[in-house]
């Protein structure tokens, strides 16, 4: 059953809007932090336009089967993917809505991208990646922590990227199962850093999240999934990891920066709401995505 309130529309509504409301400028994106990101990133670069920006739990009225048998996985992602796709099949104008969705596990053929002229996907893997760079982690170190300056952004990326790109890689392993399964929480409680290392263990890692399971054959499946040699890494990290991971590198090796009154920062939503507003318009607006969601502000 669907749970009604007067600002969702279903999808083949909102393709009606998109037909009879000239006026209409709409951005659905997966979260709320999407939107806000993007609310800000008009504000800064267009000043004021008449574009909405919607999470898409807050505007589309979708029920679960209608994702599912639009071959998309239940959740934001698959919501925002099935509505797109649906809002295009029902509307000869579909300029009107931007759908803007994460490429997830896409690198390694778990997500499909379907090519639709009104669904536009982040550069990187999700929204996240876009703050996986020296200069908005810098600020994070040094405004945020209080880091001491010989831990420098680029030495974080370098410890904690093999970490990360694993950490992906599991999971994809593990939701390609026949009977697909997550990460047990033990993998990221257990993490910890020391010079020069790490402790994940990749195997271990499989075999505690899949009960029962062989760990050879988990290997051989892990062992499928590649990361190209020339390919940018950002494609093959999990956003939702970054805190997470950041949190027990600093927990491990500089322990002091998340006490006393940065100690809240050792929560991972804590950590996600700082790493995005370290984010600048230098940040974003020389990607693809932005660009086009610029050039849609300014129709």
């Amino acid at each position: 059953m669907l749970d009604i309130d007067e600002n969702r529309r279903t999808p083949k509504e909102l393709a009606t809007l998109c037909e009879i409301e000239p006026e209409m400028r709409e951005i659905i994106v997966e979260g709320r932090a999407d939107a806000a990101l993007l609310e800000w990133f008009f504000a800064s670069t267009s000043g004021e336009t008449d574009v909405q920006v919607y999470a898409v739990g807050d505007r589309v009225l979708l029920a679960a089967e209608d994702v599912i048998s639009d071959g998309n996985n239940i959740g934001s992602r698959g919501s925002v993917v099935t509505t797109a796709s649906i809002v295009h099949a029902n509307s000869s104008d579909t300029g009107r809505i931007i759908f803007v969705a994460d490429r997830d596990c896409s690198s390694v053929g778990l997500d499909p991208c379907p090519e639709i002229n009104n669904l536009l996907f982040t550069d990187f893997s999700t929204m996240e990646l876009y703050y996986f760079s020296p200069r908005p982690l810098q600020k994070l170190l040094s405004v945020a922590l209080r880091a001491p300056k010989e831990l420098t952004s680029e030495n974080l990326i370098s410890d904690i990227t093999p970490v990360l790109v694993s950490l992906f890689l599991i999971r994809a392993t593990l939701r390609s199962l026949p009977e697909p399964k997550k990460l047990a929480s033990k993998v990221m409680q257990n993490l910890n850093f020391m010079p020069g290392g790490h402790s994940l263990d990749v195997a271990d890692a499989l075999t505690r999240s899949c009960s029962g399971e062989n760990r050879d054959r988990l290997m051989e499946v892990y062992s499928k999934f590649e990361v190209p040699p020339d390919s940018d890494v950002r494609h093959y990290i999990r956003g939702h990891d970054i805190a997470a991971v950041i949190i027990r590198y600093v927990s491990s090796l500089h322990a002091r920066l998340l006490r006393e009154d940065r100690r809240h920062l050792a929560q991972p939503d804590a950590m996600s709401i700082c790493l995005v507003t370290c984010l600048e318009l230098v940040d974003l607006q020389d990607f693809e995505l932005f660009k086009s969601l610029q050039a849609f502000a300014a129709r």
